[in-house]
């Protein structure tokens, strides 16, 4: 019975000029998704090779299945051979893990000659991921910072509150403590500042804070809500 299922020799693969309008379909397609991807991003650092891996994995995914087919020994074979292969990438934003799953859609869909499907699913997929990104549940802080400093016990926060309100879409206290110098105190605070607003201005005009010192600003690795 294995035999029979393993010698499928009535597979014809697809004339060349099909593999590549199926190819060509499955790029054209992927670069949307990728500059959807692009448009939509709202991470502190952008990275080109994801957006040059996404139309890439619809490219070789698409050309993976017209090559297998309905042939159980070609597909075993690739299953092998792709087995080989160790990914160790990791992949931090669950958003991201959808658009490679969905340009690996795109390239299963054109090798199987869905292109109905292929186009359908872009477009919808596309306009759902712009939509979203307008929503008020899109909405995320770009950029969002740790600041740390010792400020004198006797000075007056507001000073310092006030200048965080003009700068800041918004600030939280994370932490308060004793700071290494006498008779002063160490904060934390986590900040998103506004998008018109530089970082280092930022930082050059709260060290002229009167009893600031001990000023550091760093850059958060994530994107989560306050």
């Amino acid at each position: 019975m294995l035999e029979s299922l393993l010698d499928q020799s009535f597979y014809e693969f697809p004339s060349f000029k099909v593999a590549i309008f199926s190819l060509l379909l499955a790029f054209a397609l992927s670069t949307i998704i990728a500059f959807t991807y692009r448009v939509t991003y709202r991470g502190i650092s952008y990275s080109g090779n994801f957006f040059q891996a996404m139309i890439l994995a619809s490219i070789a995914t698409s050309t993976i299945i017209m090559a297998v087919g309905n042939n159980l020994a070609v597909g075993f074979g690739i299953i092998g051979a792709i087995a080989i292969i160790r990914f160790r990438t990791r992949v931090n934003e669950p958003k991201n893990i959808i658009f490679i799953l969905a340009s690996i859609g795109v390239g299963i869909a054109t090798g199987v000659y869905g292109y109905a499907i292929a186009v359908a699913g872009t477009l919808i997929f596309s306009a759902v991921a712009i939509m979203l990104y307008f929503s008020p549940q899109g909405k995320s802080f770009l950029y969002l910072y740790s600041l740390t400093f010792n400020i004198a016990r006797e000075e007056n926060m507001a000073t310092v509150l006030n200048f965080l309100d003009n700068y800041c879409e918004s600030h939280h206290l994370m932490t308060i403590g004793e700071g290494k110098l006498e008779n002063a105190e160490r904060y934390e605070y986590q900040i998103s500042l506004f998008k018109h607003v530089d970082h280092k201005e930022f930082y050059r005009n709260f060290a002229k804070i009167e009893g600031v010192s001990n000023v550091r600003l760093n850059r958060k690795t994530n994107t989560e809500r306050l």
